[in-house]
């Protein structure tokens, strides 16, 4: 409901009105309550005074009478003056008692009994404590039924008490006038005295009866308190609330209470609140017609506005249409700027229907040819990995042959030298073989002796041999000692003659030795000779193979790094790519949103044409027959 501006501003208006009414009201009511309050505590306040003012004066009256009979109860016989107050004053009955020995007089001539004793009585005891006037406490009298109360002064000679003059008065009249105390209908008065005890009261049942029985806050602390109230005091007596004011009563411990019903004092107050709530509800439902009716009228060309505008926004976006722009208001404004701002759109959206579609051609093109060269790209990507994995393995062959020809090199080195230094050892083996070769000789001479000495040895063994087989006995281990020497020495010359044989046959052996030595020596100059030419040969090999292998390594370095940059080239091409196709389907989707607008066929030199849209909701828009994307 409040979404429509029309019934924000109706609703904020009678708020508004409501809200002051309310205001005003409050303002009045507090007003007029507060004056009401004051003019009903004044009244309750003159009522309670007044007639505690009536009650004042009976008791003054009464008690004047009562001093006014002070010589003549001194006398002898006062029976004259009593019957004379009892009819001035409308006592029901006078009496005088005497504090001497007792005895009382009374107006009617009342013979009291012996055991009557007036200074045991409450009218007589309360005068003398008191010292002054006093008025007892109501009490039904036991012959006539009636409410009576007793008033009591003590008379005094000098400082000593004479006697106490008193007097019963039947107190229906001060009933009777309490119960004409109704400042409203259901308003009422009571007497009370301090202690609670009702001494007067409307309904003669609650006479003599606690105050409590009209309410149990009523009790004798709440009537002291009310006596020095300035304000009247609220209470609820017998199920009404009532307002409280009382008036002391001068001379008694009683105190006049005038209780106000708070309804009925209070009615002319609702009325006026019952009054005004009428009067604002009226006035509330007027002012919401009369706004109703003045913003409906103010609000209809601008919902005619509103309504082409949803037209328009519901329809296939033709923005074509155009808003009526009769008169020179608001409403007018508003539609001069819809159409100027649509027309600015339609321009805007005809700028960009054209680019769209070039974006979208070019898109085309740049992702088909981005697919193209990273085809190619791919393609090339592979050959130079194919070409780069050839060379690698080319540097690994032509490298491994370097380094074959570096050892062969070192080796075919180390071969010269050792075939230098073999010549130089077959040299010295020539020499070497000679030398033993004439040691061999000298070996033969020395073999030669020691087979001499072995001869001549077994000679000897022998001969020791008879002389200890001679020696017989004694001379046995001689003999087995010759035995062994024979046996070595026959050895010895064994061993010599084999040695001979062997010194022979390693002498000649030795000189053939010595000739293949020297044969060999000659072999092994030619080998060095060959070596060393083989060496030089290696050398350059060596050389060609390293200049080949770092000429190959930096060729192999070249096509890694043409790798890489082909590599990022073809990684490069793959988001041209994919950004081309992203550009394209952006294109598609902005072809396609401009797409929901009906625009007029060119934004260059061509007029456009307008429609304008009828002005109620009813009336349909006609459809462009321009072009429509």
């Amino acid at each position: 409901m409040l979404s429509s501006l029309k019934n924000r501003i109706l609703t904020t208006c009678v708020v508004i009105i409501a809200l002051a009414l309310a205001i005003s009201g409050l303002a009045s009511y507090l007003t007029v309550k507060s004056h009401n309050d004051e003019q009903v505590a004044g009244n309750l306040n003159a009522i309670a005074q007044g007639n505690a003012q009536a009650i004042n004066q009976w008791f003054t009256s009464n008690t004047t009478m009562l001093t006014s009979v002070e010589e003549a109860v001194q006398d002898d016989d006062p029976m004259a003056s009593l019957k004379q107050l009892a009819r001035a004053g409308d006592f029901m009955l006078a009496y005088v008692g005497y504090p001497e020995d007792g005895s009382t007089v009374f107006s009617d001539e009342w013979e009291p009994p012996e055991d009557y004793d007036p200074r045991e009585r409450p009218w007589y005891q309360q005068a003398v404590d008191a010292g002054e006037a006093i008025v007892t406490k109501p009490y039904t009298d036991a012959n006539t039924g009636q409410l009576v109360v007793s008033f009591a002064h003590p008379v005094y000679d000098g400082d000593e008490l004479a006697a106490v003059v008193g007097a019963d008065v039947v107190i229906d009249d001060i009933v009777a006038d309490i119960a004409e105390i109704e400042p409203t209908p259901s308003s009422f008065a009571f007497l009370v005295a301090d202690d609670g005890t009702l001494v007067a009261h409307p309904d003669a049942d609650l006479n003599l009866e606690s105050a409590t029985e009209l309410s149990e806050s009523l009790d004798a602390p709440y009537l002291a308190a009310m006596r020095q109230a300035e304000s009247p005091r609220s209470l609820s007596l017998q199920g009404t609330d009532k307002l409280l004011r009382s008036a002391p009563v001068h001379g008694t411990d009683w105190q006049l209470v005038v209780a106000l019903d708070e309804k009925e004092a209070t009615a002319g107050l609702r009325a006026m609140l019952g009054t005004s709530t009428i009067t604002f509800v009226l006035v509330a439902l007027g002012a919401a017609l009369v706004l109703g009716i003045v913003l409906k009228m103010a609000f209809r060309r601008l919902q005619n506005v509103r309504n082409a505008m949803i037209d328009i926004s519901s329809g296939d976006g033709d923005l074509t249409q155009r808003l009526p722009e009769d008169g020179k208001d608001e409403v007018s404004q508003i539609a001069a700027a819809f159409n100027r701002f649509v027309a600015k759109m339609e321009e805007v959206l005809i700028g960009i229907r054209d680019s769209s579609e070039s974006v979208r051609v070019a898109a085309t093109e740049i992702a088909s040819g981005g697919q193209d060269l990273s085809r190619r790209t791919d393609d090339a990507a592979s050959s130079l990995q194919e070409t780069s994995a050839s060379m690698e393995e080319i540097t690994s062959t032509v490298e491994n042959t370097a380094s074959s020809s570096r050892e062969a090199n070192d080796l075919s080195q180390s071969a010269s030298d050792v075939a230098a230094r073999g010549g130089e050892v077959v040299d010295r083996a020539v020499e070497t073989m000679d030398e033993v070769t004439a040691s061999s000789r000298q070996i033969a001479d020395i073999i030669q002796t020691m087979d001499n000495i072995a001869f001549q040895t077994n000679l000897l063994a022998l001969n020791a041999s008879v002389e200890a087989a001679r020696a017989g006995e004694q001379g046995r281990g001689f003999a087995v000692v010759a035995g062994e020497v024979r046996q070595l020495a026959n050895r010895s010359a064994e061993a010599a003659s084999e040695i001979r044989g062997l010194i022979d046959t390693s002498v000649s052996r030795t000189e053939e030795g010595a000739k293949l030595v020297r044969s060999a020596g000659e072999t092994m100059k030619e080998i060095v000779e060959s070596i060393n030419r083989v060496t030089g040969v290696l050398g350059e090999i060596s050389s060609a193979a390293g200049e080949q292998s770092d000429g190959i390594g930096q060729v192999n370095v070249a096509v890694a790094e043409l790798d890489r940059m082909t590599q990022q080239n073809a990684a490069l091409v793959e988001e041209s790519t994919t950004a081309a196709e992203q550009l394209k389907a952006q294109s598609d989707r902005l072809a396609e949103a401009v797409g929901a607008f009906t625009l007029s066929a060119s934004s260059s030199g061509t007029p456009r044409r307008t429609n304008t849209l009828p002005s109620t909701q009813q009336t349909t828009h006609q459809e462009s027959s321009e072009h429509a994307i």
